[in-house]
């Protein structure tokens, strides 16, 4: 009798040591059904436990049986536990919670369904016994016998001790497993937890290094190159009009600066979701080779984007640290620019007190001024050319920054400082020479500043520029300055293709554009064109311009007619009372000359009468 309970004692220990090393749950079954056939005498053990819906109960642990009878009980006949369906052991057992026995397969009705598998298995008997615990029933111990057998109740009630064992072991076992899934799963967040912090960590350096370069005054060449260093990547930074700010090569790779500077048509975020952080995009430039793939990030200023920052390769190749780099790089970019347009504006400001002052001629004394221009980087004792174009007054509220942002950066080689500013109604630069510098040298400057304001507008291209100089006196400037204004509304009024005028163009007319009193020209007007004049209030206002349209066509009726967008016939007809009204024969060299010095100073007083009214 002690040997047996020795052994049963040791069957149990073996059982605790199984779930104390962690085995798993169907090594665990498995080890149950040995122990229940080696202790009891049995041929085949199962042990049934429901499936996740729990609609049926399975064979999860087994002794003795074929994987061919588990295979077939699992698939075709598993013991059902809701519905209708026919009386099992293992399911009578499971429900009521008692022993249930079968003595002989053969000859018990209800056992027909199993009846071929436990022929096929060769047992002949059965007994199940429930898996209690306080709570629930677990599933069932089927134990079985190759000849017919009676289950005594001393066999029932070890078995139900056997099953009471079972069910503390299933559950701690399932206890323990659960324990150890949290157990993995709060590692895992430890551990993300511990990268989350050291990403963190890391963003906050990379934060702290681009703010201290903000702060140190380096600009956006020393953010973009700190920034190119962190990603190992090339780095561009781009204002939202195509202007390169910053464009860097890194291990050979750059990024193309003219496919970045047209992506400014590319479809902007909603200002509204731009507040939020993740706003790293992926953009595909089109490119004669392919289309190259970039990543941006904006950089905004009162919850509009200024400029973007970007860098090579898609968003999935950046690494996590990468991507919080360059959102954090957004920040520092931005007050960059916003104390660069402060500055600028603040320049903007003085240059322009000065201009107007020098333009006007209400200067004061020229030792002060020379010197307030000199603190700010102009040396006006040298020759200047005067370079005048005239801006629509709808763009003056935007004008400062881009402005003289664009000059800046045009005139940023140049020494002494060019001085930019706006009077009446104009931008005005005034630019240094040499010397010996030709005015018609500056000619390309004039084309780049008689181009900002269309570019800023992407608008077409319809404005004039003129050039006067070299002006090397201060006193000498507000008539430069009338000098060109008149030359860009003779421009105007001639109807003449955009373009940079220098006076030296213009022959006679640049020479009586620099007169200061027109009134003697105004009398030889009167005494050549007088006639016309009359009768143009009188009966025909056309005849005047129809003769100044034929005078600078040089006396072409099909251009005439197409500029003035009449008929040739009244071009014809026109000429004709001209000549008769002004008694001349345009036909004839003196007469023509006559003519068209008198059309010219006449459309000399008419733009300089333009710039008084103006």
């Amino acid at each position: 009798m002690a040997q047996h309970i020795q052994g049963w004692l040791q069957a149990l220990a073996q059982i605790g040591a199984a779930v104390n090393r962690g085995v798993s749950l169907s090594e665990l079954l498995d080890l149950i059904a040995a122990t229940a056939c080696k202790l009891m005498s049995y041929d085949f053990c199962a042990i049934f436990i429901p499936d996740a819906a729990s609609q049926v109960l399975v064979i999860e642990g087994s002794y003795g049986l074929s994987a061919d009878y588990i295979r077939d009980i699992n698939a075709a006949h598993p013991v059902r536990l809701h519905g209708l369906h026919t009386p099992t052991p293992a399911g009578q057992a499971f429900a009521m919670g008692v022993p249930v026995q079968i003595e002989d397969f053969g000859s018990n009705p209800t056992m027909l369904t199993w009846r071929a598998a436990a022929r096929d298995q060769g047992y002949n008997s059965m007994i199940s016994v429930p898996l209690n615990t306080a709570d629930e029933t677990l599933g069932t111990l089927n134990c079985y016998t190759r000849s017919t057998h009676h289950f005594t109740k001393e066999e029932e009630s070890r078995l139900l001790m056997l099953a009471d064992q079972a069910a503390i072991a299933i559950t701690t076992s399932r206890l323990r497993s659960e324990q150890a899934k949290k157990i993995t799963v709060l590692n895992e967040l430890n551990e993300s937890l511990e990268e989350q912090y050291e990403l963190q960590r890391q963003a906050e350096a990379i934060h702290e290094r681009l703010t201290a370069l903000t702060l140190e005054g380096g600009g956006v060449r020393a953010l973009g190159g700190a920034l190119a260093e962190i990603l190992d990547r090339p780095v561009a930074v781009c204002e939202t009009n195509g202007t390169i700010l910053y464009n860097t090569e890194r291990d050979g790779v750059s990024l193309p600066a003219t496919l970045l500077a047209n992506a400014d048509g590319l479809p902007l975020p909603d200002a509204a979701s731009a507040g939020n952080t993740g706003l790293l995009s992926e953009v595909h430039l089109p490119d004669p080779t392919g289309t190259g793939t970039v990543v941006r990030v904006p950089v905004m200023i009162k919850e509009k984007i200024v400029a973007w920052i970007w860098t090579s390769g898609k968003l999935s190749e950046l690494r996590p640290l990468d991507r919080q780099a360059m959102e954090r790089a957004a920040a520092p970019v931005a007050l960059e620019l916003l104390r660069t347009r402060t500055a600028t504006q603040a320049e903007w400001r003085d240059t322009g007190e000065i201009l107007s002052e020098l333009l006007s001629g209400k200067r004061r004394g020229s030792t002060t001024f020379l010197s307030q221009a000199a603190r700010l980087g102009h040396d006006l004792s040298l020759p200047h050319a005067v370079i005048a174009v005239r801006f629509e007054s709808r763009i003056e509220s935007a004008r400062p920054y881009w402005l003289a942002a664009t000059f800046e950066r045009m005139a940023r080689q140049v020494s002494p400082k060019p001085l930019l500013g706006s009077h009446e109604e104009h931008i005005v630069a005034l630019w240094p020479l040499g010397p010996t510098t030709p005015i018609n040298e500056v000619r390309g400057i004039g084309d780049q500043v008689r181009q900002i304001p269309s570019v800023r507008n992407q608008g077409t291209d319809r404005t004039h520029a003129a050039i006067t100089g070299p002006v090397t006196s201060i006193a000498d400037y507000p008539a430069a300055f009338a000098t060109a204004r008149g030359a860009i509304e003779l421009a105007a009024l001639r109807e003449s293709p955009p373009g940079t005028l220098v006076l030296s163009d213009l022959g006679l007319t640049g020479l009586l554009l620099q007169l200061p009193d027109l009134s003697a020209l105004s009398h030889y007007v009167d005494d050549v064109l007088g006639p016309l004049r009359a009768n143009d209030l009188a009966q025909d206002p056309s005849l005047l311009p129809t003769l100044s349209a034929l005078i600078h066509n040089d006396l072409n009726v099909r251009m005439t007619a197409e500029q003035l967008h009449i008929k040739e016939d009244f071009v014809i007809e026109a000429r004709r009372r001209i000549e008769d009204l002004l008694a001349v024969d345009l036909s004839r060299a003196s007469d023509l000359t006559r003519i068209s010095t008198a059309i010219e100073v006449n459309d000399v007083i008419q733009a300089r009468q333009r710039t008084i009214d103006v």
